[in-house]
């Protein structure tokens, strides 16, 4: 399970650097965020998402 949860955070995040649209939020009317308009929240969200993902790794390793 922790292996197809790694596969899809490096797929979201090399296709979210590929395109240049970032996810951010649950839900709301500003959920994509465009790299070329607003370079900061694209960044903010790449990073958060990075960094939950190595995160949840380590957790569940140290858990095992």
């Amino acid at each position: 399970m922790i292996f197809g949860f790694g596969v899809f955070a490096a797929f979201m995040i090399a296709l979210e650097l590929f395109t240049g649209f970032a996810v951010i939020g649950w839900a709301g009317d500003f959920m994509v965020v465009q790299k070329e308009k607003s370079p900061g929240p694209y960044w903010f969200a790449i990073i958060i998402q990075l960094l939950s993902f190595v995160g949840f790794g380590v957790i569940y390793f140290t858990m095992t």
